[in-house]
């Protein structure tokens, strides 16, 4: 059960889910010390689920848990993926420091000849480290490494982040082929996951060459799996850029209304870094708005974000 659930974590969540809580279930029942290999698994299982779909406080949780039953020196590859895992949610906290010595103590346990996904996974999330840090050259670099060594529905992941760090670089010509590519490795190589947020870099590239209709078409499209699989990180990337696609269309209520929704969800997650977005968004739309007061108050609120985080 462990194995399916693993196997099919990019395709499909709710078979992932349910194959390891079943696993998680069984193993709990047999008695003292014999399944906690089994039960080391399921959690790890679940803290990847729970981490996409942002239930950072779950998936902290289970990443505890899996390190109580997996050993780093019996268990590496398994180790090293929590520590990924463990990355994404400190930096998802504004947490950097944290988030870096996670992805550096996972890639001590692991290397490319033998451990090629959990390699793969944890340079994904160290790329987007150095993005936060704005050592954008490095995690182009480090994605690039990424990107020689990955295949099937690993790349179409990696295609997603390369496109995300082109746009952010203002390369969005090249961003939207790599958001096409990435979107065409989630159909080919059936991955879920990745798949609403192909669509949202896809769309941000769309918004910033002028395409406002294809933009709005691909945000709608992402939101859609998003709130079918549940998974609020998407969902709220992808309402800040809908917002931001809103605010450059002059529709300053919508955008307004919509920051406002995604700061909500992004609050209810605790993902410190798109609350400083969203606040930031919010400052912009309140002073086109006339309302210099509510703006400075969003202005502070971003900056409180801002100065919490540590690199």
């Amino acid at each position: 059960m462990n194995r399916v659930a693993w196997r099919c974590r990019w395709s499909s969540r709710e078979k992932s889910e349910a194959y390891a809580k079943a696993a998680l279930r069984t193993a709990c029942e047999a008695p003292g010390e014999t399944m906690k290999v089994p039960r080391g698994f399921a959690y790890l299982t679940l803290a990847w689920q729970a981490k996409w779909r942002g239930e950072i406080d779950a998936s902290m949780a289970y990443c505890l848990d899996c390190e109580n039953c997996l050993s780093e020196i019996h268990h590496p590859e398994s180790r090293a993926h929590g520590y990924s895992i463990l990355g994404v949610l400190h930096y998802s906290r504004n947490r950097l420091d944290l988030a870096a010595s996670a992805v550096k103590r996972g890639l001590g346990l692991v290397n490319p000849d033998e451990h090629i996904e959990a390699y793969i996974d944890l340079l994904t999330t160290r790329a987007t480290i150095q993005r936060y840090k704005g050592d954008s050259a490095r995690s182009g670099l480090t994605l690039g490494l990424a990107r020689d060594l990955a295949t099937g529905q690993e790349l179409a992941r990696v295609e997603h982040n390369i496109a995300r760090g082109m746009m952010r670089d203002d390369v969005v010509e090249k961003g939207l082929q790599h958001a096409k590519t990435s979107l065409e490795l989630c159909h080919k190589h059936a991955n879920r996951v990745v798949l609403p947020y192909a669509q949202e870099v896809l769309g941000a590239c769309q918004m910033a060459l002028g395409d406002f209709t294809a933009a709005e078409n691909a945000f709608t499209d992402g939101l859609g799996i998003a709130i079918e699989d549940r998974d609020f990180r998407a969902q709220c990337q992808i309402i800040q850029r809908h917002a931001a696609l809103e605010h450059a269309r002059h529709d300053l209520e919508r955008a307004r209304d919509l920051n406002r929704f995604g700061a909500q969800i992004a609050k209810e997650m605790g993902y410190d870094l798109w609350s400083r977005d969203f606040a930031l968004a919010l400052a912009g739309v309140y002073e086109d708005l006339g309302d210099f007061r509510k703006s400075l108050d969003e202005h502070k609120r971003a900056w409180r974000f801002e100065k919490a985080r540590r690199t």
